[in-house]
């Protein structure tokens, strides 16, 4: 039977561990990452099975809905086999209350739209880390092979600390991208400098004169590794940066057998980016339900 939790009766031991048993595990979904990005969650749970799906919610003009956190890519219905109408049970629990979702379901979650809803399709792109550099780097494209033949021989450093990497990413892929929230910009950084803490994370970057021209982050969890964000100012794409600290992950990780969660893009170039390293797509699905009761229903059709 599928039991609904508000936020004070989740044991969170209890959730890390069924996460951990999860075939679909993903780090977005540890009660840590949940408790930064969405405070309050709330959570269903079926104690036959091992499913669980956290409810990610918040309240404005006196609605409370189910969101997409920033900077988390996939929630949903995680089990140690997701099969059958597991997916849609769990969605049916959902309390009514939440009359209004907008999420993005994981990778193994394949539903149709109900009355209601909408379903529409998100690539991302992963690339297996099962062979040794050489080897890794003939699946790149011609043009990613011409690019890391540019930009010099400047070293890639680890250093850089989840706040400078925040100021860089304000300043640089926020801003190109529509900026982002101060709430959100604070999240994402005590997101990055908590996982560095629990040895979850990494950055690396290039220095110019000491300050930081490119970064990325990746978080590492259960041997799967998230090119969680990046950011590159207009000195460090001179130096085409962003492609040489993906091919020094690529071969720091090559022959580990772990995935290279790229994290997808509809953006036409970054898919081209994240596919020219050998990446391959695959879907998930974005799923919008509105059974608000009218006029706010029609102002959020």
């Amino acid at each position: 039977m599928i039991r609904y939790l508000r936020h004070a009766e989740i044991d969170k031991a209890a959730w890390d561990a069924r996460l951990l048993r999860c075939s679909n595990r993903l780090w977005y979904m540890q009660s840590w990452v949940l408790d930064i990005a969405s405070p309050g969650w709330e959570a269903l749970v079926d104690d036959v099975s091992g499913a669980i799906m956290p409810l990610l919610w918040r309240r404005k003009l006196g609605v409370s809905y189910l969101y997409q956190p920033y900077g988390l890519q996939q929630q949903g219905v995680f089990a140690p086999q997701l099969e059958g109408e597991m997916s849609r049970e769990f969605l049916a629990a959902v309390p009514r209350r939440f009359a209004y979702w907008d999420i993005y379901l994981n990778e193994a979650m394949r539903i149709l739209a109900e009355a209601d809803e909408r379903v529409s399709e998100n690539t991302q792109q992963t690339l297996l880390l099962d062979k040794h550099a050489d080897a890794l780097r003939v699946g790149y494209s011609k043009s990613h092979r011409r690019n890391l033949r540019k930009g010099g021989t400047d070293e890639i450093t680890g250093d850089i600390s989840a706040p400078e990497f925040t100021e860089l990413f304000v300043r640089t892929t926020a801003a190109r991208f529509g900026g982002s929230s101060p709430g959100s910009m604070r999240m994402m950084e005590e997101l990055i400098a908590t996982a560095i803490e629990r040895r979850q994370c990494r950055i690396f970057g290039l220095r110019v004169a000491g300050s930081a021209i490119a970064a990325a982050c990746f978080m590492e969890w259960e041997g799967r590794a998230i090119f969680f964000k990046s950011a590159n100012d207009a000195s460090g794409q001179e130096r085409q940066a962003m492609f040489h600290i993906t091919d020094r992950y690529v071969a720091d990780h090559a022959g580990s057998g772990i995935v290279l969660d790229f994290a997808g893009s509809n953006t036409a170039s970054v898919a081209r980016f994240n596919t020219g390293f050998g990446a391959r797509s695959t879907v998930y699905l974005r799923l919008v339900r509105n059974r608000l009761p009218p006029p706010l229903k029609w102002f959020k059709t």
